[in-house]
């Protein structure tokens, strides 16, 4: 990452806000719902706002990458809640949670490598 947050302009910051917030609302629940099957209904209601979330923060990202990234978060989103719930996967669960913030880590670090180099986020108007 060439630049820090001080170097963004206002669009960048908005879409790193929109992006931390739907990350955290899309893909907490589904750790959160490892770690306790009993709250089903909260962890499907915070990725349901998650989800939302992902929709507002994909009208701030370039129309010419939108689709891509928005098709990347998708399966990454699907392949890993078919590695939570799964249990046909006969992993430990401690196993599948590292494996899940591995994903995520790699995931993140990708997706802010590339707004920070200046590439998702719309021109500020």
């Amino acid at each position: 990452m060439k630049r820090d947050y001080s170097e963004l302009n206002n669009s960048e910051r908005k879409l790193q806000k929109f992006s931390i917030i739907s990350f955290g609302l899309l893909y907490g629940p589904l750790f959160g719902y490892s770690l306790n099957k009993d709250a089903f209904y909260f962890w499907l209601i915070l990725a349901f706002i998650g989800s939302i979330s992902l929709l507002f923060k994909l009208r701030l990202i370039k129309p010419e990458i939108r689709i891509k990234i928005g098709l990347y978060e998708i399966i990454l989103t699907v392949v890993l809640i078919v590695w939570i719930f799964s249990e046909a996967i006969s992993v430990p669960m401690i196993i599948k949670q590292f494996v899940f913030f591995v994903i995520i880590g790699v995931a993140g670090y990708k997706y802010f490598k590339l707004m920070y180099d200046g590439k998702l986020a719309i021109e500020s108007k």
